[in-house]
């Protein structure tokens, strides 16, 4: 054990000072760190395997060669880690469609649209005022203020930097400027699809979430990396499945998700590693900043200013706003403010992408302007749909831009939806393929204790894919059972989801595995069909009205949910035969 942590550690630190040391020999500045970071992250997994590889004596309980080497480490990497990397990637494929689960979650905004009164469009120029009028008075001390102006909307927002470095945010009154009370919107108070990404991203935990996520997705490369290694046959794999063979059918099953979804595998746990550079290899950032002897940064557009400890006063937005458009011949999406009150504050205005303009465009992002906050002369201009200047900023734009999809339509996502899919498959057979081999032959890996230990695998299987899935279809009904007027709303539909998803562990610790199995994807199945009903029910839409309207977003959630139920009732069902055969079997041989 003592030697195991020693590779998977000192991968690590050989991955971080390779990539610190290439950011210093580059010299200073964001390309050369951008570059030792992604190098450094692409270095870690195939290290850890190298060293497995050519590590003296047996693996764990296994001698042999390198096959048989790659083989336990891909059983072991992908045994403790599937179990979250289940949940991750689950989570991550529904995240692919968070605008139409958001809309679907706000049924009130079909009849806002409808039923919103004619208003004269109102200048940008009024709400910035209102919101920089705001933000003086409530957050006068904040490193950060962003405003989003909506020219012709009843309300508007705004953000700022809390003194833990947390956002927060108000909706004010495009007339008034005065706070929009929650109970004064008719719109419930719900995170919609945005909870997925949340727990996607760092598990709803902050910073150390995001580790997690890290060591799960730097795991799953090894897995991966040693899963290639063990199949020779990797391609004929891709060909091959054999049903109702038992074990055998697991294992092909297995085979052709991940030889099916490979290339889009290794991608997409890479590109998830790279969005988070900074957090996963901070030896880049200190290599950088030991060299330079400044606070190393890397912003998205030009280097991050740095306040003075002098006071300033906030030039006009209007203006800058206004050029900003002109230049970008588009509308104003973002005015950021960076250090307001201090003479080095800088203002940046963001541009507004469409769907006709971001469509298929891998490596475009939204234009931007940046100004000098005191003068209001301009810095710099990156204008939009154009690529990074530096190959490591074009590179991280690009793996940014292929796991969030910013440049994706209607075609892209469904495939990404499918990939993602087959992916979680993937993990989900290989964890029960585990089982399935040891129910028919223990190997005895832990002594006195395997028994146990299998019981809570089995456990485990059961409460991270069956009931992960319950989870997620119970946080659907949460949004429409919960009051309304709830306080803290949307913290009690994620409280919803993390309640259905340790009963379903403690259901599945109660049950014997076969029946835990059944009911809980039988649930998951009748929760998923029954959806619409519940929608109906609860605000009186349902999938015909959306169909009429086109509202195919929509539609999409209600008719994904009925396929996706009927699959589990499949499941659930064969699941269920076997279970009472094997349980007759069973009782006719004693």
């Amino acid at each position: 054990m003592k030697r195991i942590a020693i590779i998977i550690f000192g991968a690590y630190l050989f991955a971080s000072i390779g990539a610190a040391l290439l950011s210093s020999l580059n010299g200073p500045g964001s390309d050369a760190m951008l570059g030792g970071a992604l190098l450094g992250l692409a270095l870690y997994a195939p290290l850890v395997a190298w060293g497995f590889a050519t590590r003296r004596g047996n693996v764990g309980a296994v001698a042999g060669g390198l096959r048989q080497r790659m083989a336990w480490l891909h059983t072991w990497a992908g045994l403790w880690v599937c179990w979250l990397a289940f949940a991750i990637f689950l989570t991550g494929t529904l995240s692919v469609f968070v605008d139409p689960i958001s809309d679907w979650m706000r049924p009130e905004k079909v009849h806002e649209t409808a039923t919103a009164p004619f208003a004269e469009p109102l200048d940008h120029g009024v709400q910035l005022k209102h919101g920089l009028r705001y933000l003086e008075q409530h957050a006068a001390h904040s490193k950060m203020w962003e405003l989003w102006p909506r020219p012709g909307k009843d309300e508007f927002q705004v953000f700022w930097l809390n003194e833990r470095g947390m956002y927060e945010d108000a909706h004010l009154s495009s007339i008034t400027g005065a706070a929009m009370p929650e109970e004064a919107s008719t719109v419930r108070d719900t995170l919609g699809g945005m909870h997925f990404v949340e727990f996607h991203h760092a598990l709803h935990a902050g910073t150390v979430g995001l580790w997690i996520v890290g060591v799960a997705s730097a795991a799953m490369l090894v897995a991966l990396i040693s899963g290639v290694i063990t199949h020779k046959r990797i391609f004929k794999d891709f060909f091959t499945f054999r049903p109702a063979k038992g074990q055998r059918s697991w294992l092909d099953a297995h085979n052709l998700a991940g030889v099916l979804t490979l290339p889009f595998l290794f991608m997409i746990v890479y590109s998830g590693l790279a969005i988070s550079w900074s957090t996963y290899m901070p030896a880049v950032s200190w290599a950088q900043e030991l060299r330079t002897g400044e606070p190393a940064q890397v912003r998205e557009y030009g280097p991050e200013s740095t306040p003075s400890g002098h006071p300033g006063v906030l030039t006009a937005l209007d203006p800058l706003v206004r050029l900003a458009e002109a230049t970008f011949h588009a509308p104003a999406f973002a005015v950021v403010v960076n250090h307001p009150g201090d003479a080095a504050m800088t203002v940046q205005v963001y541009g507004t992408t469409s769907p006709d303009t971001q469509e298929g465009k891998l490596l475009s992002k939204r234009g931007v302007m940046k100004f000098d906050g005191v003068s209001g002369g301009l810095l710099e201009t990156e204008m939009p749909h154009r690529a990074p200047p530096n190959g490591a900023r074009a590179t991280l734009v690009t793996l940014d831009e292929l796991h969030r999809l910013h440049f994706a339509g209607a075609v892209i996502r469904w495939l990404y939806f499918v990939a993602g899919m087959a992916g979680t498959a993937m993990m989900a057979t290989g964890a029960i393929l585990f089982m399935v081999k040891r129910r028919q032959k223990s190997l005895n890996e832990f002594g006195a204790a395997t028994p146990r230990v299998y019981r809570a695998i089995d456990v485990l299987n059961v409460a991270a894919i069956a009931g992960l899935s319950l989870a997620c279809i119970g946080f659907l009904w949460s949004n429409r059972l919960l009051p309304l007027g709830l306080p803290e709303r949307h913290e009690w539909e994620v409280a919803a989801f993390f309640g259905v998803w340790a009963a379903a562990l403690a259901h599945a610790a109660w049950r014997p595995a076969a029946q835990a199995w059944s009911e809980q994807l039988a649930t998951c199945a009748a929760l998923c069909v029954a959806l619409p009903l519940l929608n109906f029910a609860s605000t009186g839409q349902h999938l015909l009205a959306y169909l009429e309207r086109r509202d195919l977003e929509r539609a999409a959630v209600e008719l994904t949910a009925i396929a996706i139920g009927v699959l589990l009732a499949i499941v659930a069902a064969r699941i269920g035969r076997r279970s009472s055969i094997s349980a007759t079997a069973n009782r006719k041989a004693a």
